[in-house]
């Protein structure tokens, strides 16, 4: 079940929504300018550009979503309920976090989507966050540390060298008044 069925306040200024078909060029130009910044700061753990098939099967899956500010899209990310292409599997009701961009002009609205992310996770009853970064990037590594991420592996399977990080949500006061 996808994390989000329509769109919500995510801040004052902006809501998350679902990513929906026609949209693939938005999300994948966020990716892209966010891989342009980090290659040019010496970090390559993105393609230039990502494959416009596996943004339009996340976006089918209701994995894919968009942040969207006065002017338009801010931010995307994937949320999914299991990888285990990355994971394994796993008997822990999780959420997935990938492919999270933001656009310059919105810097600092990161952080934000991934405290979006855990409310939802505790509201949905998942037990964890999970994200998987590249090993060689210590400042996105101190980034989901800073978060409350503890580093669970390095995996030496992985196709790029890859750290995973969990976070333990729990479930928020909100979550508890709303249960049966």
């Amino acid at each position: 079940m996808p994390i989000l069925a329509g769109a919500e306040p995510l801040t004052p200024e902006a809501t998350i929504r679902p990513a929906h078909a026609g949209e693939e060029d938005v999300v994948l130009n966020l990716l892209a300018e966010a891989a342009a910044w980090l290659a040019a700061r010496g970090i390559h753990q993105w393609p230039q550009r990502f494959p416009w098939r596996s943004v339009h099967e996340q976006i089918q899956a209701g994995e894919v979503l968009l942040v969207v500010g006065p002017g338009g899209p801010i931010a995307t990310c994937a949320v999914a309920e299991a990888d285990p292409w990355l994971w394994g599997e796993t008997t822990e009701p999780a959420y997935y976090l990938g492919r999270l961009a933001v656009a310059r002009e919105a810097a600092g609205l990161g952080i934000r989507i991934v405290d979006w992310v855990g409310e939802k996770a505790a509201a949905h009853h998942k037990t964890f966050v999970r994200v998987a970064t590249t090993r060689d990037n210590p400042a996105l590594r101190e980034y989901y540390e800073r978060a409350g991420f503890e580093h669970v592996a390095d995996p030496t399977e992985a196709k790029w060298p890859t750290s995973r990080y969990e976070k333990r949500v729990t479930e928020s006061r909100q979550a508890q008044d709303l249960r049966p």
